[in-house]
């Protein structure tokens, strides 16, 4: 398992004592309704949901709800949730407005559903008149910038900039052409929690991931395929993000070193593992980091928290638990 200083593991046994014994409260303890006249949509929102989608762009930005509240394990453990055609809200009631939805990464999540990993896609470079992000080595152009600054969390103790990346977050990926599943070949960017599309005549439309992602929907025939394997078992391995991991390919059984640093002292912070799936292996856990800020221990991927990780690809994520800042990644390998 992910074993790091005493004082750590004694902060993670308080914090799941006291969410084990205080569960969240539903949102549907909430006033108010919205039903939809429309063919094949049968749920409602409502409560809190319904004054989020309302005030952060509503049936443009998250489309019509394709299923009704009910509770599901993310990585920060289970909440009430609701899916819409182009993304999923979570309900937290532990955090202050307007945290108290948080949005799905579904387009991280569904880039590994396509086997894509977004770690190994083309680099851009910073061009004149794009917005650039060193974070992902990515830049937001043209239409895709935007409408990426036209729209964000209302908030207005953010930024334009800090209100678009809650809502939309970093890009993924350089624009390309790619094919929907609706079959339109249309120039495509992905981003943390949505997919751009320009439309000719249309201008921006955001993808359907919440649809996509909610039936695991097998890719469109203008998707690319995955990459053959490689003749080298530990070839093909993204690099980390603002993380360390040592070795990246390993033997079933053995152990590894990752490290992740420039947190805010004793800030905490949620980390868990995702397969080549993106499904989370166990659940998400919380801890505290040290003085420095930093997070460090061995994983064993023979017992990571009573969970083998068996041969395949994952990738070691550490994120504050308010993610008001970009997740650390850290991908591996086991082999057998």
């Amino acid at each position: 398992m992910f074993t790091s200083t005493r004082r750590a593991s004694v902060l993670i046994a308080v914090f799941m004592l006291a969410f084990g014994w205080f569960g969240p409260k539903s949102a549907q303890a909430q006033s108010g309704q919205q039903c939809f006249n429309v063919p094949g949509i049968n749920n409602c929102i409502q409560g809190r949901f319904l004054e989020y989608w309302r005030d952060n762009g509503g049936l443009p930005v998250f489309g019509y709800p394709i299923t009704a509240e009910f509770r599901e394990k993310t990585p920060e453990g289970e909440f009430t949730v609701q899916y819409f055609e182009r993304n999923v809200l979570e309900y937290h009631p532990e955090k202050a407005r307007p945290y108290d939805v948080l949005l799905g990464r579904l387009g991280d999540t569904r880039l590994l559903q396509l086997k894509r990993d977004w770690f190994s896609e083309p680099k851009g470079q910073p061009t004149p008149g794009c917005s650039w992000w060193a974070q992902t080595s990515h830049s937001i152009c043209g239409d895709f910038k935007n409408y990426w600054e036209r729209h964000g969390l209302n908030d207005p103790k953010l930024d334009r900039t800090a209100r678009s990346l809650q809502l939309f977050g970093l890009p993924l990926t350089e624009p390309k052409m790619e094919t929907n599943l609706a079959g339109d070949t249309v120039l495509t960017q992905w981003f943390e929690r949505a997919r751009l599309e320009f439309h000719p005549g249309k201008g921006i439309l955001l993808g359907l991931l919440g649809n996509e992602t909610r039936n695991n929907a097998p890719p469109a025939g203008g998707t690319p395929p995955p990459p053959p394997p490689a003749a080298n078992a530990c070839a093909g391995i993204a690099a980390p993000v603002d993380a360390h991991i040592a070795p990246n390919c390993v033997k079933f059984g053995q152990e590894f070193y990752v490290k992740v640093g420039g947190f805010d002292p004793y800030q905490e912070v949620g980390f868990w593992i995702t397969d080549e799936r993106g499904v989370t292996v166990g659940t998400a856990q919380t801890l505290y980091v040290n003085a420095n800020g930093e997070l460090d221990g061995y994983i064993d991927t023979k017992d990571y928290f009573g969970y083998e990780l068996g041969p395949g690809n994952y990738v070691f994520v550490v994120q504050d638990v308010a993610r008001v800042y970009r997740p650390s990644t850290a991908p591996f390998r086991v082999i057998p």
